[in-house]
């Protein structure tokens, strides 16, 4: 039975899986739990095959050439609306200092294999999340459901750290001096997505440009311009697809001198204009 609210959708029906060809993801989050049988999907840049007890992640615009699915396929799959389980990164991030190794994680390793605890947290989750969706959809409803889902993404979080395995010595603090330094820099570079100057955040956080680019360097294996202009580019994206903003609306919003600046901003990260990359995403 398929069920959803504006922001959460979860089903167990084989036809709501993408069977298209060269299908692309909105801006949505999808966890697949494979319960029996087997999906053989084509990635962009890689195949992947799901069978009894696996659970994949599928990021926002990700590119589905092809979905196979065993006759005796049994699944579970809840998409949400990706802002979600962004604020959700951020708010864990700020608890612990290996948030960026397990969004890596996820971007490289899709693929899980649940044990036995785990798999009934899943059965769990969904038996709860169903109940939940067929009441009806109050404010208190859409929060204890937003809850819901936070939860079920901590647990993975919390099965991720069991995959990495202990930190190492570097890391062992989680309030050390430079974690922190770098969580400051990364919840500022999310309430300010409209600076794009390393000085604005390093002024904020009372450090040096290059101080503050050698952390970010260190902790994550990203400059701070870098860690900038992905997080410009991921509210570019977002705003693309999301909204019918005009392109000069949206170099206001974001601070651009104008929308030639914008362009050229946009042009020089992807390749693509900005229409382009609208009509692409």
């Amino acid at each position: 039975m398929a069920q959803k609210t504006d922001n959460v959708f979860l089903t167990n029906l084989i036809e709501d899986l993408p069977s298209k060809q060269n299908y692309r993801l909105g801006d949505t989050t999808s966890l697949i739990y494979c319960r029996a049988g087997s999906i053989q999907i084509e990635l962009d840049q890689r195949s992947v095959k799901l069978e009894a007890n696996d659970m994949m992640i599928f990021m926002p615009r990700t590119l589905i050439r092809s979905l196979q699915a065993s006759s005796d396929l049994q699944f579970y799959m809840l998409r949400v609306k990706s802002q979600i389980f962004d604020d959700i990164f951020m708010e864990c991030f700020r608890l612990e200092p290996r948030w960026w190794e397990k969004q890596n994680y996820v971007h490289t390793n899709p693929v899980m294999h649940l044990g036995k605890y785990q798999q009934q947290l899943v059965e769990s989750y969904y038996q709860f999340l169903s109940t939940n969706l067929i009441s009806s959809m109050s404010i208190y409803r859409r929060n204890i459901l937003q809850s819901i889902a936070r939860a079920a993404v901590l647990e993975v979080l919390n099965y991720m750290e069991e995959i990495l395995g202990p930190q190492t010595e570097m890391r062992q603090d989680p309030v050390g001096q430079s974690d922190y330094i770098f969580r400051k820099f990364l919840q500022l570079l999310q309430e300010n997505k409209q600076e794009r100057e390393v000085q604005y955040f390093a002024e904020k956080i009372g450090l040096t440009p290059k101080y503050l680019s050698e952390i970010c360097k260190q902790r994550s294996g990203k400059s701070a311009s870098e860690w900038i202009a992905e997080v410009t580019m991921t509210e570019i994206t977002r705003l693309l697809t999301t909204t019918n903003l005009s392109i000069k609306e949206m170099a206001y919003r974001l601070n651009f001198p104008n929308s030639s600046f914008f362009c050229q901003y946009v042009k020089k990260h992807t390749g693509l204009s900005p229409i382009k990359l609208r009509h692409k995403v």
